[in-house]
């Protein structure tokens, strides 16, 4: 009896797992002649573990695929250097790349909501966007990457006014869409982005409908906010960065009081462009007490690029590969360079900090 309880509870399992997934068949129109293959990557489960990548053929101008998808989802289109973002599937759907290398979805619900509906109720938050934008342009080709004080308050109070604004705006939207997707997928593009101050998630997550808040995507969200808090100011950074590297974790708290975590890649060209800064500011003050540990996410395959990148840039200090980013995922980091500043303790005392933070806080407490 308990055997053929035992088996009826794994086939109601099985059964829900296979609710859970859906079958999406996508044809492909390619109007521009240069390509002859294009790239697709969609979350292909719903704990967000897995992500799918293909390289389709395309054939006297057609492409066609089907795909397993968990829920609705937001699928990358790339090709070449170029990568498209926002494109809503949960539907057969037609995808058309013009002549200019641009897709188009055709027949996807969730996409036509997103470009009739989601953006142009956006269209006020984005103006605010293009003022950030256009004063990080203005003063990055003045200054670098290394901004004065006085600029870089000036740029986290707009950035304040963007985010404030934007989590009132999706706030409102979601009202209005209690089942919305594509607004569910925009909080995941902004719980990506540690630290998370300008968002009120909470207030966003209970604003949609209780079919939604059953959804696993937004369980997934919120622990991907909880783990966040694990990268906060005042917290310990985490130790999982160290597995294998626990005497280099151990010699750097012996000998220093302070170091600078640098979260990289090899491919990561503003992350080389600041190797020169750091080495000047290692150089200066590493005899003092400081070091830097540089935690590169490269993947497995550009394990080559990875060693190459640290011999041909000169990086005299600790290294660490995260191998395909697998704790930097975990934790939130999906921007690179990331600089976060620790104690000898591994306690965070400043995350994103920038070169001439850096330097001005050495220069008063070493």
């Amino acid at each position: 009896m308990k055997k053929i309880i035992l088996l009826h509870f794994i086939s109601l399992m099985m059964l829900q797992v296979v609710a859970q997934t859906k079958t999406v068949n996508l044809h492909g129109v390619v109007k521009d002649t240069a390509l002859k293959s294009i790239g697709i990557s969609y979350v292909a489960d719903n704990k967000f573990s897995k992500w799918e990548d293909r390289r389709l053929d395309v054939v006297n101008g057609v492409f066609s695929t089907s795909i397993q998808i968990p829920f609705p989802v937001e699928m990358n289109i790339f090709y070449g250097n170029r990568v498209f973002s926002k494109n809503y599937i949960y539907s057969d759907a037609e995808i058309i790349i013009d002549s200019a290398g641009v897709p188009h979805i055709i027949g996807s619900p969730l996409q036509d909501e997103y470009e009739k509906e989601f953006l142009p109720f956006f269209q006020p938050n984005d103006k605010v966007y293009d003022s950030l934008r256009s004063f990080r342009t203005r003063n990055y080709e003045k200054y670098g990457e290394d901004f004065p004080k006085l600029t870089q308050d000036s740029l986290n109070f707009l950035k304040e006014k963007y985010g404030h604004q934007r989590t009132e705006l999706l706030w409102e939207y979601i009202k209005r869409h209690p089942d919305s997707y594509v607004a569910l997928w925009d909080i995941s593009y902004w719980v990506a982005l540690s630290p998370l101050k300008y968002f009120d998630f909470e207030k966003l997550f209970s604003s949609f409908s209780n079919k939604m808040q059953q959804q696993p995507f937004i369980n997934v969200l919120k622990e991907k906010i909880r783990e966040s808090g694990m990268m906060q100011v005042g917290q310990i950074f985490p130790k999982d960065f160290f597995k294998g590297y626990e005497q280099m974790q151990s010699k750097i708290k012996a000998n220093n009081q302070y170091y600078l975590i640098d979260f990289w890649y090899s491919h990561c060209a503003p992350c080389i462009r600041q190797f020169p800064r750091l080495k000047e500011i290692y150089n200066r003050f590493h005899s003092k007490g400081f070091d830097i540990v540089s935690i590169s996410v490269d993947k497995q395959a550009d394990e080559k690029d990875y060693a190459a990148a640290i011999k041909k840039n000169g990086l005299p200090w600790n290294h660490i590969w995260d191998k395909d980013g697998a704790t930097a995922e975990k934790s939130n980091i999906h921007s690179f360079p990331t600089y976060i500043l620790l104690d000898k303790e591994g306690k965070i005392l400043n995350f994103n900090i920038q070169a001439s933070q850096l330097e001005a806080f050495l220069k008063e407490h070493l």
